[in-house]
C-alpha cells in the first residue's frame, strides 16, 4: 500500500540525521550520505550545547549557523528579524522546500553531568543572573539541519528545486517567527511550497521517529494577567480584597477553556506557568 504522504528528500535526510540509530541500516544509500557528515554534525551539537544563548540573544549561535551554511554553498542572509538566519540553495525548477530550526535556549540550569554540559550564566531581560541550557533540544535541531544541508548540497543530482533553510530566533518566547515575517521573510525570499520541522523528544525510544497526519502540536500565544486587590493584615481578611484568592479562582477557571469552550477533537492547552503575589506571609 502506497503512503498518502510524500516526504521531500530534505525532510527524510533531516529525520535520519536526528535519528542516527539502527534505522539507518535500512537506508543503505542515505546511510552512507549521513555517515559522511555525522561526525561534524555531532561536533557542532556539542559546541552549541556548551554555549547556549537566550531568546533574541542568539548572536554566536546564528553566526555559527550562517558560517556553516555559507561554507556548504548556500546564499545566506543574517539578521532577519533580529538574529534570524535565512539560507537559500537553488537547484533548477521544482518545489520550494523549507527546513526550519530554532536557535534559542532556556533559562534553566543543566544538571546532566555531561562532560560538555552548559555552565553558562547571563543577565536576563530583567537583570537577574540566570543559568542557560539547551534543555529543549534546539542544539540538536541546528546540528541536524546543518548536516541535512551538507548532504543535500553534495547530492544535487538526486533532486530539483529550491531549499530554504530558516534559523528561527526567540522560539521559546513565541516572538521570533513573527519578527522574521515582519522583516519580510516571505517577501524577500522564496515562499515555500512545503515547510518541514521536527522536534526531539523522550516519548519514543532512541532510533524511532513519530509522524502523525493532521495537527500534532498547537500554536502558542501568551499573556500576562494582573489582578489588583485591597491590602490589609492577614488576620483581618474581611477588610481586604485578597488578590491571591482571586488569582487562584482565575487559574482554576482558565482550565475550563479547554474542557468546556473547545470542541471535542480540537487541540487546546491552557497552562499557567508563573504566579507572583505578596511580600509577607501575614500581609494581604
Amino acid at each position: 500500500m502506497k503512503s498518502r504522504y510524500c516526504i521531500p528528500k530534505g525532510a527524510r535526510i533531516l529525520c535520519l540525521l536526528l535519528l542516527c540509530g539502527p534505522a539507518l541500516g535500512e537506508q543503505p544509500g542515505t546511510s552512507q550520505e549521513v555517515d559522511s557528515v555525522i561526525q561534524d554534525a555531532h561536533a557542532l551539537y556539542v559546541e552549541l550545547h556548551q554555549h547556549p544563548e537566550l531568546s533574541a540573544h542568539e548572536v554566536l549561535t546564528a553566526a555559527r549557523l550562517a558560517k556553516d551554511l555559507h561554507s556548504i554553498g548556500f546564499a545566506v542572509t543574517e539578521h532577519v528579524g533580529g538574529t534570524g538566519v535565512v539560507a537559500v540553495l537553488e537547484n533548477g525548477p521544482g518545489p520550494i522546500v523549507m527546513l526550519r530550526t530554532e536557535l534559542d535556549a532556556l533559562p534553566v540550569e543543566e544538571k546532566t553531568g555531561l562532560a560538555f554540559a552548559s555552565k553558562v550564566r547571563v543577565k536576563d531581560h530583567e537583570g537577574a543572573d540566570v543559568p542557560v541550557a539547551h534543555a529543549c533540544g534546539h542544539d540538536l535541531h541546528i546540528a541536524s539541519l546543518v548536516g541535512a544541508a551538507a548532504v543535500l548540497a553534495h547530492s544535487r543530482k538526486t533532486w530539483n528545486g529550491t531549499l530554504l533553510l530558516i534559523g528561527q530566533p526567540a522560539e521559546e518566547t513565541i516572538s521570533g517567527a513573527q519578527r522574521m515575517i515582519d522583516d519580510g521573510l516571505f517577501r524577500r525570499f522564496p515562499r515555500p511550497d512545503v515547510a518541514v520541522a521536527l522536534h526531539v523528544g523522550n516519548q519514543l525510544p532512541a532510533g524511532k521517529l513519530g509522524i502523525v497526519p493532521g495537527v500534532y502540536n498547537t500554536n502558542a500565544d501568551s499573556l500576562r494577567i494582573t489582578i489588583y486587590g485591597k491590602g490589609g493584615h492577614g488576620a483581618t481578611p474581611h477588610l481586604t480584597v485578597d488578590p491571591i484568592v482571586i488569582a487562584a479562582r482565575t487559574i482554576l477557571a482558565l482550565q475550563t477553556i479547554a474542557s468546556r469552550e473547545v470542541k471535542p477533537g480540537e487541540m487546546a492547552i491552557v497552562t499557567v506557568g508563573y504566579v507572583h503575589a505578596g511580600t509577607k506571609n501575614n500581609v494581604i
